[in-house]
Order: structure tokens, then sequence, then C-alpha cells
């Protein structure tokens, strides 16, 4: 479409609903743009320098995602986009006006991040977990939405449930890798997380793997057998069916034993 063709849709989006142009590529003045108070991103101007130096060079990819309110257009995603060309000096830039419900906008955000891998494993922890509050939905249900497996959206919604603490604690070690964040909640649900820190922040662990075997290691610790000389119990398993006690014993000879002394105890009370 020719630059002329741009600034004509970019009129037309002046006088009509933005409903009328859902879907539209239209070029709008930057002056017309402001960003939205509701991102999954929480860092809005990350390597925002680096994004303008490759737009400088290749130019704009991908449009902005907007959405008509009024006379302006505010972001639904590429917030990064619109700092990194505002830094260039553009007066205007390719947008994608879309027009949906008001809950719909933060779901597309995250998943245009998402497409991008624009966010850090805090960010869509915190993005998934209100995605799956707002709409109620299951982890599968959450999956299928994003174009992610159940049990990688099980997993990373595990970091959203770290403490502060234990996020902050993170982010000053240098951890941030998706797979080695999953690893911190095992370690942290194990309660030895500080010393996974610990381990990380020396050297000791430097592949996921061995991140794995360590909260495995953890894991695998079961307590000491009991010695072979202690004596066995004369039943195997007690319960209750319908009006019954049943008891089942190792052997014959143990449950006549347990018979004859339950006969004893049960004279001595009448």
């Amino acid at each position: 479409m020719s630059s002329s063709k741009h600034k004509k849709l970019g009129g037309f989006a002046d006088i009509f609903q933005s409903e009328s142009l859902d879907g539209s590529i239209v070029q709008i003045r930057l002056d017309k743009i402001y960003p939205s108070g509701d991102q999954p991103r929480r860092d809005r101007k990350h390597a925002v320098t680096d994004l303008a130096a490759s737009i400088k060079k290749d130019g704009l990819l991908s449009p902005i995602v907007v959405t008509k309110e009024g006379e302006k257009y505010r972001i639904i995603a590429g917030e990064r986009r619109f700092h990194a060309v505002s830094s260039l000096g553009w007066k205007e830039v390719e947008c994608r006006i879309i027009s949906r419900e008001e809950r719909d906008y933060f779901r597309i955000a995250v998943i245009e991040n998402l497409q991008r891998e624009n966010l850090s494993a805090e960010e869509e922890a915190a993005a998934f977990l209100r995605l799956k509050k707002q709409e109620n939905y299951s982890d599968a249900e959450l999956a299928a939405i994003v174009g992610k497996s159940r049990n990688y959206i099980t997993e990373i919604l595990g970091i959203a449930s770290l403490p502060e603490e234990v996020l902050h604690a993170c982010k000053n070690t240098g951890i941030d890798n998706k797979n080695f964040m999953i690893q911190v909640v095992q370690a942290h649900k194990k309660g030895n997380w500080k010393e996974f820190l610990k381990a990380y922040e020396s050297g000791t662990l430097k592949t996921v793997r061995e991140a794995r075997e360590f909260n495995k290691g953890e894991g695998d610790k079961k307590e000491p057998k009991k010695p072979h000389s202690q004596k066995k119990s004369k039943f195997a398993d007690i319960f209750v069916k319908n009006h019954q006690i049943i008891i089942e014993c190792h052997s014959s000879d143990e449950a006549e034993e347990l018979f004859t002394e339950l006969k004893k105890l049960l004279k001595s009370r009448i």
C-alpha cells in the first residue's frame, strides 16, 4: 500500500468510529497516540535504544496495535516501538486499529508480546495469572488461548506464586531465564531456595539440567530405613466397611494370635 493511501486511511480514521476500521493498517500521527496504563510489560522502555537502531536500519516490521478513543489512539501492543520511533523523530507511524471488548485488550497485548518473545519470566507469569483470573480459565483453557502446553502454563503460573522476597533475590542474582525460574519455584516449595540461589551465584548451577538435578537430589533425601530387628505390627491394615471392622494380618498364624488376644480383651470388658 502506498504512502498516500496510508495517509488517506489515516484521514478516514479521524472521521469514522474505530469499529469501521477494525483490522485496518493506517498511518497515524504520533501526537495522536498514547501509551496504555495497562500493559503486561513492566519495563516499558527496555532496550528501546537498540530497538530504535534496528528500526532505523530495517524499518518498522510490525505495526503498533491501537484502539481509537475519541480523537486519539490508545496503544494495545507495541509501546516500545512507539518510544523507539519517537526517539528517531518520526511524525507518524504505521498502526493496526482494532475494536474489541475492553477485557479483550489485555489478552491481545499478552499474546502479541508472547509472539514477539518480549516478556520476562516474571512478566509472563503475572500476565497469565491475570488472564486466568479475569476470564476464569482453567490451565488447559488458558494454554489453548495462548498456544502453549498445559504443563508450560502450570509451571509458569508457579512463578507468579513466588513471594516478592524470592523474586527480588532472583533479580539480584541475575536469574531471569524462564526454565531456571521454574526450578526456583521447585526449590522454594522444598524450602531451600536460598541454597539454590547461592549455588547458581557461585557457578555450581550453570545449566537447567544441573538445576533440576539439584532439586531432585534434595527431594530424594529419604528417611533412613528402620532396622530389620524392629518388631513388626501384627496386622497389615485395619479399616471399617459398612458396620464391620476388618483387620488384615500378615499371616494366618498372626491372625489367630490377634483373634485370641481380642477375645481375651473383650471378655475382660464385659
